[in-house]
């Protein structure tokens, strides 16, 4: 098995893979893809995913871009992992799978696209300030309903860690290198959450790796 991604360490959604595949004790060989040099162009990159994004995963003859798809190609191949409830057919499971579900888009369509907004608002060629405030208020609009929920249960989308807590903690990451003021001083519940998954060896090794 092999993972393309980028070769900055501090890539949210390279992060959470190496995550995932580190919760679930896969060996796996990383391939850096420098964006900046064009690598994810060559025709050698482009055979592997067309459209030449990172971060692919390629397991024997299979190929996977998208780094949902991937968390949960992961965590299904893997199901002692624990990463994804297991679907046993009942309505428990299948509801406990779709709140996975739920959150790892929640990541991508509130926090990340807020991210983006902000990013492009904030720190591009053109700087728009009321752009960027109100990306931060859409960021924070987020993270009120991580605390929330986080104060029905300990883990973002059910009562065990899943790929939902990888999928918000890269992100959380993401947030507190980049905003100019602490994005969970008014957040504890959520604090708390993102420090015990920083702390799981998987997070740690993820970003020395």
């Amino acid at each position: 098995m092999k993972l393309y991604g980028s070769t900055n360490k501090q890539s949210f959604n390279t992060l959470k893979l190496r995550a995932a595949l580190a919760e679930a004790g896969v060996a796996y060989e990383f391939v850096p893809v420098d964006l900046d040099k064009g690598e994810n162009k060559t025709p050698s990159f482009l055979a592997i995913n067309p459209h030449g994004k990172v971060p692919t995963l390629t397991d024997g003859t299979f190929s996977l871009p998208e780094s949902n798809a991937i968390l949960w190609y992961i965590a299904d191949a893997h199901p002692a992992s624990g990463l994804v409830p297991k679907n046993d057919g009942t309505p428990a499971s299948l509801q406990a799978r779709a709140r996975v579900a739920q959150f790892v888009d929640f990541a991508q369509t509130t926090l990340y696209a807020a991210y983006v907004e902000w990013w492009i608002a904030a720190l591009g060629d053109e700087p728009d300030p009321e752009t960027a405030a109100s990306a931060v208020a859409k960021i924070h609009r987020g993270l009120g309903v991580l605390e929330t929920v986080l104060a029905e249960r300990a883990w973002i989308a059910t009562t065990s860690f899943s790929i939902a807590d990888l999928s918000n903690a890269s992100m959380i990451f993401a947030l507190a290198r980049k905003l100019p003021d602490d994005p969970l001083a008014k957040y504890p519940r959520v604090r708390d959450w993102y420090a015990r998954v920083s702390a799981r060896p998987s997070f740690s090794a993820a970003l020395a790796r």
